[in-house]
C-alpha cells in the first residue's frame, strides 16, 4: 500500500499525518466533521475553551459513528426475528 503525507486542520491547528492512500478520504472527512461539530457547539453553548470544544466534538462524532454502526446490527436482528416468527408459525401449522 502506498503511504502518503497529508496535512489536516482541526480547530485552527494544523496536523501533519502519514496515512495509507486509501484512508485519505476518511481522514479528511473526519477532520471536517470534527470542525463542523466545534462550530455548531461554539454557536449553541457558551464554551470558549478549545479543549472543552474538542472534547465535546469528539464525543459527538463518536456517538454518531457508534449509532451508525449499530443500525446494520439492528436491521440484522429484525430480520432474524421475522425468520424465527415464520418458523414458529410453520411449527404451529404442523
Amino acid at each position: 500500500m502506498e503511504e502518503r503525507s497529508i496535512r489536516i486542520e482541526i480547530a485552527g491547528r494544523a496536523y501533519p499525518l502519514s496515512i495509507q492512500a486509501d484512508e485519505e478520504q476518511h481522514v479528511r472527512q473526519a477532520a471536517e466533521e470534527i470542525n463542523e461539530s466545534i462550530t455548531r457547539l461554539r454557536s449553541h453553548y457558551p464554551m470558549t475553551d478549545k479543549q472543552d470544544l474538542l472534547a465535546m466534538a469528539a464525543m459527538e462524532v463518536c456517538v454518531r459513528a457508534l449509532n451508525s454502526a449499530a443500525r446494520p446490527q439492528e436491521a440484522g436482528l429484525a430480520e432474524e426475528v421475522v425468520q424465527l416468527e415464520a418458523l414458529l408459525a410453520d411449527e404451529e401449522r404442523s
